[in-house]
């Protein structure tokens, strides 16, 4: 089953990207892939299920934004679990009171219910490259030529050309929270 696509034909309009309209539910479907697989993440919002090690006395949930931790079960060395109350989501990290387990399990609510602006901007900004993208630079086609026409693509375009390239990777860090050279260390 695939996600549906982060951003629509409208959407597209709306940013100033004349993707072609025959194939632009397919453009914005892969587009909207790469983003996901650049993230790490599926980005919209959903329910996961996770086993995760303890440490510390806390656990960090992947996939953020994390909107609500919903079950926390301690895991046995055969697999078996136990749910367990002792515990807290302070926003950044699950802090687990009195748990010896080395490793938990957590279903937890995560992703946006709407997607943000600059990830919808950012995947019709990738559907358009992929339409203006010849069709055989993604299966590694390094040139072609026409009669007397030749064209020859840079080595980073083809191997760029199946991923998001380095400007668009800096810009989804960006949407996701972490701009470069930003982080957060504690809050108060």
């Amino acid at each position: 089953m695939s996600l549906p696509s982060l951003a629509t034909q409208q959407d597209a309009t709306f940013w100033g990207y004349a993707i072609p309209p025959e194939r632009a539910d397919a453009l914005l479907a892969r587009a909207s892939a790469r983003v996901r697989r650049a993230a790490g993440q599926p980005i919209t919002e959903g329910v996961v299920t996770v086993e995760l090690p303890v440490e510390d006395g806390s656990v960090d949930l992947p996939a953020p934004p994390v909107l609500e931790v919903q079950t926390v079960s301690a895991v046995t060395a055969d697999g078996t679990t136990t749910a367990l109350t002792g515990w807290r989501w302070d926003g950044e990290r699950l802090q687990l009171y009195a748990c010896t387990a080395s490793r938990v399990q957590v279903t937890y609510r995560r992703g946006w219910a709407t997607v943000p602006e600059g990830i919808v901007e950012l995947v019709c900004q990738v559907a358009n490259r992929l339409a203006d993208t010849p069709v055989g630079m993604e299966a590694g086609v390094k040139e072609r030529s026409i009669d007397d026409f030749r064209e020859v693509y840079a080595v980073e375009q083809t191997e760029t050309a199946g991923d998001l390239l380095p400007g668009e990777l800096k810009a989804l860090r960006r949407c996701l929270g972490h701009p470069d050279g930003v982080w957060v260390v504690s809050t108060r």
